[in-house]
């Protein structure tokens, strides 16, 4: 059975390692590896800006981390008041997934945020494909870096 719950500063190490496993699943060479783990989303600095925030959660099987995704509250973001933006979703398995997309938008909706919002990705979008509310922007997005990196 799943449990989800909100993601505390103390679970930081657990959340780098489950996301790090994921991550050895795709890539097999470890300076590959190494260099991917420096930009991630869920490096240490991340975690640490977003895990005291309270809008971060893990989904659970017998105590095992499953899943998380990372969250934030955006104010005026593209016409709209408050929005809330997930930053990272890893999970395994689709059930995982779900539950943690749908805490997300419940705890949004509690909140009164007007929007929930992520990049898009294969396994993303098979999530909500059941949403009636749900859609793919078509948008582009536009980088200007203001820094090398």
């Amino acid at each position: 059975m799943l449990e989800i719950r909100i993601l505390l500063e103390s679970d930081q190490d657990t959340v780098m390692a489950f996301a790090r496993h994921q991550l050895e699943k795709t890539e097999t060479e470890p300076m590959d590896i190494e260099m991917k783990t420096w930009v991630a989303r869920w490096r240490a600095e991340a975690l640490a800006y977003y895990l005291p925030q309270g809008w971060s959660f893990g989904v659970y099987a017998g105590g095992k981390l499953r899943g998380f995704l990372l969250a934030q509250p955006l104010l005026f973001y593209r016409g709209l008041t408050q929005t809330l933006w997930i930053e990272e979703l890893i999970f395994e398995g689709p059930a995982s997934g779900e539950l943690l997309l749908e805490t997300a938008y419940k705890w949004a909706r509690d909140k009164h945020l007007q929007c929930v919002l992520l990049e898009g990705s294969a396994g993303r979008t098979a999530l909500v494909e059941k949403w009636k509310h749900a859609r793919a922007t078509d948008e582009p997005m536009i980088e200007l870096r203001s820094s090398r990196f």
